[in-house]
């Protein structure tokens, strides 16, 4: 029995199609060319306008930062705003600050893009960084005495820490110990965070 081996036009005389491979039109539910079906976009969160400067100038965040923490909070189950505490405070730039290795939220990040610090061994050389329960920041023992991470451990009070991270001075050393809740930390006390999920314009 002799096989076809040439190619006939589809019924829609747009694509070529082997008789083969003639159920896969018919049983696709897209437009012809079209890869995938129609996609949703990803449900967004925002804050008003006080809160998000707010929580913008206490980080020092762009705009399209607070936009992942604020999408990755919504998908977290529990509350939002909670979830955001964590997305914000367990970041990498945010704890070297909270521990006193850093004067400043921006002379963190960049001591931590420099490498100057360690998570529980290994290397942590991103401000966004997500510190777990547990684990410990360290700073190399080859920058220990250098500025500014010298300066700002010098200057540390005791007592300074949040509840949530256990800070050992002597040691170079930070453990978060919990994840910390919103009436903890300094720069979320007092704003309300009334997440709400953005309204989709009918197109």
């Amino acid at each position: 029995m002799a096989v076809r081996t040439t190619v006939r036009p589809s019924p829609e005389d747009i694509v070529p199609l082997h008789p083969a491979h003639g159920y896969r039109l018919r049983r696709q539910r897209h437009p012809v060319g079209v890869r995938g079906g129609p996609r949703r976009a990803p449900r967004g969160y925002r804050l008003n306008d006080s809160e998000r400067q707010h929580v913008r100038a206490g980080y020092e965040l762009r705009e399209r930062q607070l936009a992942r923490a604020l999408t990755a909070a919504g998908r977290q189950p529990g509350d939002t705003a909670e979830n955001l505490v964590g997305q914000l405070e367990q970041r990498m730039d945010a704890l070297v600050h909270r521990a006193g290795f850093a004067r400043s939220i921006d002379e963190a990040r960049n001591l931590v893009a420099h490498n100057t610090f360690t998570v529980d061994g290994g290397k942590a050389n991103r401000s966004s960084y997500l510190v777990r329960p547990g684990q410990t920041i360290r700073v190399r023992p080859e920058r220990q005495g250098r500025a500014p991470v010298a300066i700002a451990v010098a200057e540390y009070a005791e007592g300074d820490a949040p509840p949530y991270l256990e800070v050992r001075p002597e040691r170079f050393t930070a453990t978060l110990t919990r994840e910390p809740q919103r009436q903890e930390v300094p720069t979320l006390r007092d704003i309300p965070l009334a997440v709400q999920p953005e309204r989709r314009t009918a197109s």
